[in-house]
């Protein structure tokens, strides 16, 4: 069956579940993590053996490879450059690994979990299939609120860049896992639940919140899956999208500096007459 079948049916299993009610806010991320450990869960489940959390992924990857030590050789084990950008750390964490410092889950990773085309650690998409990236994305149903960061504009816009120069069709897929909720004084009680592909999103109508360091955002229930080209083609029309998109306001940015450049002008005016 097709993972992102499974993955849609997954989400159609969280429809009637509830999660304890976490502590204090449930802004942010704090109402998500709940939907997410469940979700995860589940994906441990159907996929046993294939199913990691992100930053487990790379440290299960990094022992099972004692010998590669450097940087570049730590990076080699995550694939093709497209994939390896969005799975690894930097340098210089990446450098420091050991196996008495493990990493441990950071925010910005670009994936909550992640599912593994087969078994087996050595990850090579051309002979075994695309990795899958996982994250849970939730919101109050009866609250109408600012759509999710969904990932980094500038960080999908560089796999992008790399899959484009390469040639090559995504050696990964990003799956979206929306959650609606509504709260009780216990528990929050799912009432929709959809897995979407981020290849199906239409690149030219995703939304960049450039003031929210350039991320995309949208409500993966709400948000329309229609996109049909391949995934080479939704990387160029991506590009095209942010290219257009950044030109304006890199246009705003020069009159910005121009502005500066005239006031610096007068300044040194000024000085030279106080002398």
């Amino acid at each position: 069956m097709d993972i992102r079948v499974q993955l849609d049916h997954i989400a159609k299993t969280l429809v009637g579940t509830s999660v304890i009610r976490p502590k204090g806010t449930l802004a942010g991320h704090a109402a998500g993590l709940p939907f997410e450990k469940s979700v995860h869960k589940k994906l441990v489940a159907k996929f046993p053996g294939r199913a990691y959390r992100h930053y487990e992924l790379l440290n299960v990857l990094y022992t099972a490879n004692p010998t590669k030590k450097s940087v570049d050789e730590r990076y080699e084990l995550l694939g093709p450059k497209s994939l390896g950008y969005l799975l690894r750390r930097g340098n210089k964490a990446t450098k420091n690994w050991s196996s008495s410092t493990l990493f441990t889950e950071k925010q910005d990773d670009t994936a909550e979990s992640i599912i593994l085309p087969t078994k087996s650690l050595r990850i090579d998409p051309a002979s075994d299939g695309p990795l899958t990236l996982i994250d849970v994305k939730t919101q109050d149903a009866d609250v109408k609120s600012r759509p999710p960061n969904i990932i980094s504009a500038e960080k999908l816009l560089n796999a992008c860049v790399m899959a484009i120069t390469e040639r090559k069709q995504f050696s990964f897929d990003i799956v979206y896992i929306g959650v609606r909720w509504r709260k009780t004084k216990a528990s929050l009680h799912c009432v929709d639940a959809e897995a979407v592909p981020l290849v199906k999103v239409d690149p030219t109508a995703m939304y960049v919140n450039w003031s929210a360091g350039r991320q995309i955002q949208f409500h993966p229930i709400q948000v329309k899956a229609s996109f049909t080209g391949t995934t080479l083609e939704w990387a160029t029309a991506f590009l095209d999208h942010y290219s257009k998109k950044l030109r304006p306001r890199l246009d705003k940015e020069l009159k910005k500096l121009k502005e500066l450049e005239k006031y610096t002008k007068l300044l040194k005016l000024e000085d030279r007459g106080a002398r």
